[in-house]
């Protein structure tokens, strides 16, 4: 590396610590808050999450837009001040015991990231050169999913704090609205030091389509056959990380008569696995043909799930450390995939149609986490949630093959 590029990467260092710092601060936010919702109303899990997906399925065209239009700085400023007052609605609700303004909150803390993600996705590639993007986003991937783990895990924590109450909410309520507001609050000064960059495109049009012109932007990504191909894995693996999330839940609860803490284990194990094939993917020689790894990773993430329909049989003592060890290698191999691919669509679009691919790509992988949902239903309508890794094995399968021969078609092509 010449000096100009070390101090390229020495001089964006600060302004990714700000940049990585809002987003871990965002998600930690959320999920601390969604965590404690889910707890104190049990049953409301779905309820939760098709609120908080349909922003980015409804508003990706408009958010996509803002990042285009107006310097992307500007429009994470206004998403963090956006979550500030989600926090402070919703921290108002959960102290009063107000569903419509939990409810509010979620729905304004679902719009927020959905304007949030395609700024800041769309500004890595301004900080970096695209070998450094896929090392920033390894280090990103890595901060949030600790973010993620500790606002899922410190939530019903903070709930069970015994203290004096507040008229008739219960200290452990309190504490849950002051940290989310206090969090947010810091995580608008943070915003504050993302770096300043020029509107990618200002005479941009609004889409006032909405849907319709973000599937009209996934249309036109088949005229870059490669950008089409990384999308597919992309929403891949994004939809089987939520489709394996209530199977690991089942299958602890329901199957194997564990507490609480084993579901949250094993996708603890799942999580991990995926930082740490990011990291993998950070030091893996990028050239041109980096793509061929994918079908790969996809039929190794099919071959390990087909071993899990066989932990029934392992000794107890051993059960969990086999779905440890199964589950951190399909993530290691789902990370090798994710975050190549997202790094791939960050940097392969023009500058002026960043934001809106992007966005598109959010919605896309948001589509299929929301599809997830009913093959979920199905599967574990007629089999076990150990055998339903059966099924994530013949959709993983069937993913890899379709990849390898989209892109041996491509080289075909290309010759």
């Amino acid at each position: 590396m010449d000096s100009r590029a070390k101090d390229r990467f020495g001089s964006a260092r600060g302004q990714f610590a700000a940049m990585t710092g809002a987003y871990a601060l965002g998600a930690f936010n959320d999920n601390f808050f969604k965590t404690a919702v889910i707890l104190l109303a049990f049953g409301m899990e779905h309820w939760v999450m098709v609120v908080f997906f349909l922003p980015f399925i409804l508003l990706s065209a408009q958010a996509g837009w803002m990042a285009d239009r107006f310097p992307k700085r500007s429009v994470v400023i206004f998403a963090k001040a956006l979550e500030l007052a989600a926090m402070l609605c919703g921290a108002a609700g959960i102290i009063v015991g107000s569903w419509p303004l939990i409810m509010a909150m979620l729905v304004i803390m679902a719009t927020q990231s959905a304007i949030f993600s395609p700024s800041l996705k769309g500004s890595i590639p301004e900080l970096y050169p695209p070998s450094g993007v896929i090392k920033a986003n390894a280090v990103l991937q890595a901060v949030v999913t600790v973010a993620i783990l500790a606002g899922t895990g410190l939530a019903g924590h903070a709930l069970g704090l015994k203290g004096p109450p507040w008229g008739t909410a219960s200290f452990g309520r309190v504490v849950v609205g002051l940290v989310v507001v206090a969090v947010a609050l810091v995580g608008v000064v943070i915003g504050l030091f993302v770096p300043r960059r020029p509107a990618a495109d200002p005479t941009v049009r609004f889409p006032w389509r909405g849907l319709w012109d973000t599937m009209a932007t996934l249309w036109s990504l088949r005229k870059d056959s490669l950008l089409a191909i990384i999308l597919v894995a992309d929403v891949f693996v994004w939809f089987v990380g939520s489709l394996l999330i209530p199977i690991l839940s089942r299958l602890s609860l329901k199957q194997f008569f564990w507490e609480e803490a084993g579901a949250s284990n094993l996708i603890l194990a799942l999580l991990v696995g995926v930082v740490v094939g990011g990291l993998i993917a950070a030091r893996i020689p990028h050239d041109r043909r980096w793509y061929r790894l994918l079908p790969w990773m996809a039929v190794a993430m099919a071959a390990l799930a087909a071993v899990v329909p066989f932990a029934p049989l392992v000794p107890p003592a051993y059960q969990r450390v086999f779905l440890y060890s199964l589950l951190a290698m399909m993530g290691i191999a789902g990370g090798v995939m994710l975050i190549p691919c997202e790094s791939f669509i960050q940097v392969r679009p023009d500058p002026e149609r960043k934001g809106a691919v992007i966005a598109a790509a959010n919605c896309a992988a948001f589509i299929g986490m929301l599809l997830s949902a009913g093959v979920f239903f199905w599967l574990q309508s007629f089999l076990s949630p150990t055998n339903c890794f059966a099924g994530v094995a013949v959709i993983a399968l069937v993913t890899g093959i379709f990849v390898w021969v989209a892109l041996r078609l491509k080289d075909t092509e290309r010759a």
